[in-house]
């Protein structure tokens, strides 16, 4: 389980995550969300695989879970992003690591 976090720490970018009108620090990794199941966020219906450019997974450490559900925006300093749900992959009933849904904001 150290292996993951070795990773999610040694490839992470840091974020700015907005609680209640102040700022706090996340670390994680963020990808583009590509639909490969039947998952959907928005009414319209896209084929397996596809990327639609709104939707982004971020993958951190358990210890910003809490951090991450109770914040509405988070930003990279050059993108801003919205948090829409909030998961942690568990084993064992310990948190292996938490990822998050985002859309982009365009503000």
């Amino acid at each position: 389980m150290r292996n993951v976090e070795k990773y999610i720490n040694k490839y992470s970018t840091v974020f700015n995550a907005v609680i209640n009108g102040n700022t706090t620090v996340i670390k994680g990794i963020l990808q583009p969300f590509h639909y490969r199941n039947k998952t959907y966020f928005t009414p319209k219906r896209l084929p397996a695989g596809v990327y639609d450019g709104r939707h982004y997974i971020l993958i951190t450490n358990p210890e910003y879970k809490d951090k991450l559900k109770k914040s509405l925006v988070i930003n990279d300093g050059e993108h801003s992003f919205r948090v829409k749900s909030v998961e942690a992959y568990r084993v064992k009933n310990k948190d292996l690591y938490v990822w998050a849904v985002l859309t982009a904001r365009t503000e």
